[in-house]
């Protein structure tokens, strides 16, 4: 029979018994989650509620044009929302934790008046230029798309007044304040997060243009993009390519019926983006003696057509209608 030295017995005891430690560190982790779940409210300083309220003024594009939106925003709420915890553990039950999680934070009793106000003024710029309902979700989400994008690292996400208020914030942020604006509004919506890449977006109810298998048009919120595609900024550095895990906020009525166009642009994008790179192999194929000739001026005219076009796309993220436009002008049936 094997017998240990006094020293390495002591040892194995010690890490059989971190082992244990951790086993059922764990276990209670995963079977009590929702009890040690922390959901964040606002508190208000009811001594501060005379403080002057902060005026957030923006102007925005918005398909061929234009838009300011102007609100107060109470400096008490700014104050008391910057000051709340907000923490979450999404072990055992992520999805329903964090739904939970999110919809407190999109329905805090402390944000109301900001989405009323931000509604009313969109609901005036809707009557005023009699907007679809697809053309008034485009026009809400070029608002918060056009809110300066900064990286929040692992600071846990804004309420709406932080945003509007410092007038920056990262795709968690954004995707909260505008996810609260379409259900309000009666829109099918939900919060798409992706993990592994640290992203989160949203998912908007439509009947063509699914993202992936989850049943659900992309939305993003983070930078300017056409409903049904990520930015390209996010494609660039950081292409998504995990399944996202979905999370409900709204089960409204109103879905978007955009997505054929939007679809249609994202494969004109990629076609003409391919088509140029592969006109510019022909290019570079040609002998030097033969770059006044016709055929290469026909294949330099040729690329350059279709790098214009993928460029006007690329430019034009918040006009879909003026790029379908354009694109039958410049790509004819």
């Amino acid at each position: 029979m094997e017998v240990f030295p006094p020293l390495a017995r002591m040892l194995q005891l010690i890490l059989a018994g971190i082992c244990l430690f951790l086993l059922v560190f764990g276990a209670i982790i995963v079977l009590f989650s929702n009890a040690i779940f922390n959901e964040p409210r606002v508190i208000l300083d009811e001594s501060a509620a005379s403080a002057l309220p902060v005026n957030v003024s923006r102007s925005f594009s918005f398909h061929n044009t234009s838009a300011s939106v102007t609100i107060s925003i109470y400096s008490s709420v700014y104050e008391a929302s910057k000051k709340t915890y907000r923490s979450i553990i999404l072990v055992g039950d992520p999805k329903g934790l964090g739904t939970r999680y999110y919809q407190v934070m999109i329905n805090d009793p402390t944000q109301d008046r900001i989405y009323e106000d931000l509604l009313e003024q969109f609901r005036k710029i809707r009557a005023e230029r009699n907007l679809t309902d697809d053309e008034y979700l485009e026009m809400m989400t070029a608002y918060i798309q056009t809110i300066p994008y900064k990286d929040g690292g692992n600071s846990p996400p804004k309420y709406p007044a932080e945003l509007l208020v410092e007038n920056m914030g990262d795709c968690d942020d954004k995707a909260i304040l505008l996810s609260g604006l379409l259900a309000r509004e009666g829109y099918s919506v939900v919060l798409l997060k992706f993990g592994p890449e640290s992203h989160m977006a949203m998912g908007i109810g439509s009947d063509a243009f699914p993202y992936k298998s989850t049943g659900y048009t992309y939305l993003e919120a983070m930078t300017p993009a056409y409903i049904g595609i990520p930015s390209f900024s996010i494609m660039t550095r950081k292409p998504l390519k995990s399944d996202p895990l979905v999370i409900p906020v709204s089960t409204g009525t109103k879905i978007y019926h955009g997505g054929s166009q939007t679809r249609y642009i994202s494969n004109m994008s990629v076609l003409t983006e391919q088509k140029a790179a592969e006109l510019t192999l022909r290019l570079d194929a040609f002998p030097v003696t033969e770059r006044n000739g016709t055929e290469y001026l026909a294949v330099l005219g040729e690329r350059d057509r279709s790098a214009a076009i993928h460029t006007y796309i690329r430019n034009h993220p918040l006009d879909r209608p003026g790029v379908m436009a354009y694109l039958k002008k410049e790509v004819p049936a």
